[in-house]
């Protein structure tokens, strides 16, 4: 088997964590948690196994860091790209949804990570949603003060409708399709949606 240095460019002149980060996420992904061993972690980083435990307790500790590195990551991509748009929901929604989906298209086995976290660390798994929430949350409501959206809707309650509809219309296209990409016209279609479900009413 290739390694995920071989797969991901850059991989072996990252610092040993990073190494071992980029290398458990995709095989985490790829072969699961219970498949995958710290000795197979640390081949695909080109790492001694006994470096593992510099950086790591255990192969739970660098599941959950993983995870973590995750929901940085998606949420670092979803603010570079909303820095270069402009003040209207429409703008922002398809700026951040298509950062989003671009990212899960590249990383497609992200989904099988965070859907096995449910099992494998249940409190990380509720945090990494209850953190997403909190910045769409955040953003609906700036949206329901500018007028964007219907200020009747509870925030949170459309954070989560966020979250779910992005997260099953990137399964569909960018992991259960081979070299998968969220084509434009699926996402014109999902704020369509939105511009129509959400706007103020008389």
């Amino acid at each position: 088997m290739s390694t995920v240095a071989s797969r991901r460019p850059g991989v072996a002149e990252r610092p040993p964590r990073e190494r071992l980060l980029a290398a458990a996420e995709q095989l985490f992904g790829e072969r699961s948690y219970r498949r995958t061993s710290v000795a197979q972690i640390c081949a695909a980083a080109g790492m001694a196994t006994g470096s593992f435990y510099a950086y790591f307790d255990s192969k739970a500790a660098i599941f959950i860091a993983v995870l973590w590195q995750v929901n940085d990551d998606l949420r670092a991509a979803m603010r570079a790209a909303l820095a270069d748009v402009g003040p209207s929901q429409r703008s922002r929604e398809r700026a951040a949804f298509r950062a989003y989906f671009d990212l899960m298209s590249q990383r497609p086995w992200i989904f099988r990570i965070v859907r096995e976290a449910e099992f494998v660390a249940p409190g990380e798994f509720r945090a990494y949603y209850e953190r997403l929430a909190r910045g769409y949350a955040r953003g609906v409501r700036s949206a329901q003060l500018g007028g964007d959206i219907d200020a009747r809707f509870d925030p949170e309650v459309l954070a989560y409708a966020y979250i779910g509809l992005g997260n099953f219309i990137g399964v569909r296209w960018a992991e259960w399709t081979s070299g998968g990409w969220v084509p434009d016209d699926v996402l014109g279609d999902l704020l369509t949606i939105l511009a129509s479900g959400l706007a103020p009413h008389d």
